[in-house]
């Protein structure tokens, strides 16, 4: 994703969800509710769950992650307010499986 901060990775995966579980103190069930219907996030969750998109990101990269804090990626909202929805489809490319249709293609 390309921010101030430079083109980030990000990935939304299940370390992703686990590490957000954890900073928000919620359990599987509350996570899966949580990304299922993002309005019903309170903005420091929606925050939290960028930033962890990010270490994340960084992480499978094998760089180093330039986002320090959950604050900082509130900083980075200030200044560009695409983040929160360049961040949602990341997420939503990431977590619709692309292959599903090709496979069932293959089957007929």
């Amino acid at each position: 994703m390309i921010t101030e901060k430079g083109n980030l990775p990000m990935y939304f995966g299940m370390n992703t969800l686990a590490k957000f579980g954890d900073m928000t103190g919620k359990n599987m069930n509350q996570v899966l509710a949580a990304v299922g219907d993002m309005s019903k996030m309170k903005m420091s969750e929606l925050l939290i769950f960028i930033y962890c998109g990010f270490v994340e990101g960084a992480r499978k990269e094998k760089v180093d992650c330039v986002i320090e804090s959950v604050e900082m990626v509130g900083d980075m909202i200030d200044t560009d307010a695409t983040i929160i929805q360049k961040s949602m489809e990341v997420y939503r490319n990431q977590s619709t499986p692309d292959n599903v249709e090709k496979n069932d293609s293959k089957k007929k």
